[in-house]
């Protein structure tokens, strides 16, 4: 039999800490985080919540337990809008008591809108990585900002978005990219602390809200067939953080197809679906990326970062980061752009 946990559904801050108690564990209120460690006799992890203005909340979980959990929520005055990012080994959800568990794999995203008249839970199973990321959004506070647009949201967001008092459930699974995915990546890995901190995370967290909605209204009016496996997803992440920690000294493209048993044809492929560029473009952007980081941070020449980065011409190198900056490396270095930082 699995464990059973139930929690109120309502901010994220505070269900971290109902989960934290049921647990016997201590949950820590720190830099706008509340978080909690998986307890040893129940595995490994932690559970971390941000919640800003405005409604918006945002829940990680990243586990492996000892027994399969079912977590159950309970019906709630707010019953938040959920936008979950499945990270990890394939868990489940439901609605109602007795309904079939539907699957959320690796790398699909799921919008699920609870409802006061129906409980739904989550299955997580034993022995495997759990990575959920998720924005909790509740509708009623966020009314607020959707009556300050001047335009009509159109029937299928305001369905989504303007169901307050959660009457109609709903559940819709799909797959998200690679802009999603480092997104929250940032979110997890961000440094910044303090005010700065949260609203940076919170800048972040709405676009990903854009993103999500417009991904859902567009796979509403059509079918997408070029659609990469959960192998195939696993493949190029590796492959992309290879290029990544390996810029200053990166071996061909067909050398890097070989080293992965991949045709260089479908290495490009994989590039063009996922990140949608070649894999020439990704490594130029992420050159950019870390030279503009150098730029800000370090004491290095800029013929010392050409060379950190595996940038043979210093002028090419200029030429590049003008294109993308709109100033000379030199000029972003000596100009008080180089304290302003662009996301």
């Amino acid at each position: 039999m699995p464990q059973k946990i139930a929690v109120e559904d309502h901010f994220v801050e505070d269900i971290v800490k109902e989960m934290a108690i049921i647990m016997g564990a201590d949950f820590i209120e720190e830099d706008n985080i509340t978080s909690f460690k998986i307890p040893e006799i129940n595995g490994t992890g932690e559970v971390s919540a941000v919640q800003f203005a405005s409604g918006l909340g945002i829940m990680n979980s990243d586990y492996k337990l000892k027994e399969d959990l079912v977590l159950k929520m309970n019906k709630n005055r707010i019953n938040p809008l959920k936008f979950v990012f499945n990270l990890g080994d394939t868990f489940y959800h439901n609605f109602g008591k007795d309904g079939d568990f539907e699957s959320i794999p690796k790398y699909s995203g799921a919008i699920i809108g609870s409802s006061i008249g129906k409980t739904h839970s989550f299955k997580i199973p034993k022995d495997k990585n759990i990575h959920i990321f998720s924005l909790e959004l509740n509708r009623n506070l966020f009314e607020h900002k959707l009556a300050s647009f001047k335009f009509d949201l159109g029937d299928e967001l305001s369905k989504l978005l303007r169901d307050v008092k959660a009457i109609n459930p709903f559940f819709y699974t799909y797959p998200f990219g690679s802009e999603e995915f480092e997104m929250i990546n940032r979110i997890l890995h961000n440094t910044k602390k303090g005010f700065i901190g949260s609203l940076y995370k919170e800048g972040v967290t709405y676009t990903i809200l854009s993103n999500t909605l417009e991904t859902y209204l567009g796979n509403t009016l059509e079918d997408h067939t070029d659609t990469l496996s959960e192998k195939e997803i696993d493949q190029i992440i590796h492959i992309s953080k290879y290029v990544e920690d390996n810029l200053s000294d990166l071996p061909t493209i067909e050398e890097i197809a070989n080293k992965n048993f991949i045709s260089e044809s479908k290495l490009q492929k994989l590039f063009n679906i996922y990140y949608s560029c070649s894999v020439h473009d990704f490594t130029r952007n992420k050159r950019l990326d870390q030279a503009r980081t150098l730029l800000e941070k370090s004491k290095l020449t800029i013929a010392e970062i050409a060379d950190e980065l595996g940038i043979k011409s210093n002028s090419y190198f200029s030429k590049i980061f003008k294109e993308r900056y709109g100033v000379t490396p030199s000029k972003y270095k000596n100009s008080r752009l180089s304290e302003i930082r662009i996301y």
